[in-house]
This record gives structure tokens, C-alpha cells and sequence, in this order.
């Protein structure tokens, strides 16, 4: 598998588990008692992953040149 296909299966499943994590806090926000320890966890990982995502874009953008 090349480089840049991998590159992209992993951006898919990046936005995939933020898209996700998105539902899981507003599903929590919907509860009569929201756990905000939790939610500020899901943030926070969300947070991570889109910055991955913008870095892993950045290099899918450089094509073949190497880092």
C-alpha cells in the first residue's frame, strides 16, 4: 500500500472518531446530570486528533517528496 493511501485511511478514521466523540457529548449534554469530566476528556482528545489530522493533511499535500 502506498504512502499516500495509508495517509488517507488515516485521516478517515481520524474524522471518523471525532465525528463520533462529537455525538457522544451531545448525547451527554442531553442527560439530566451531564458528567462534565467526561466531556471535557472526549474535548480533549478531539482536540488532539485535529491537530493530527492537520499535520497528516500537511504531508499528504508535500506528494512524494520525503520528509
Amino acid at each position: 500500500m502506498g504512502r499516500n493511501k495509508k495517509l488517507r485511511i488515516r485521516l478517515d478514521s481520524l474524522r471518523r472518531r471525532i465525528t463520533d466523540h462529537r455525538i457522544k457529548i451531545a448525547l451527554e449534554h442531553q442527560r439530566a446530570t451531564p458528567d462534565r469530566s467526561l466531556i471535557r476528556h472526549w474535548e480533549v482528545e478531539i482536540k488532539a486528533w485535529e491537530q493530527t489530522v492537520k499535520n497528516l493533511e500537511r504531508r499528504l499535500k508535500k506528494g512524494k517528496r520525503h520528509d
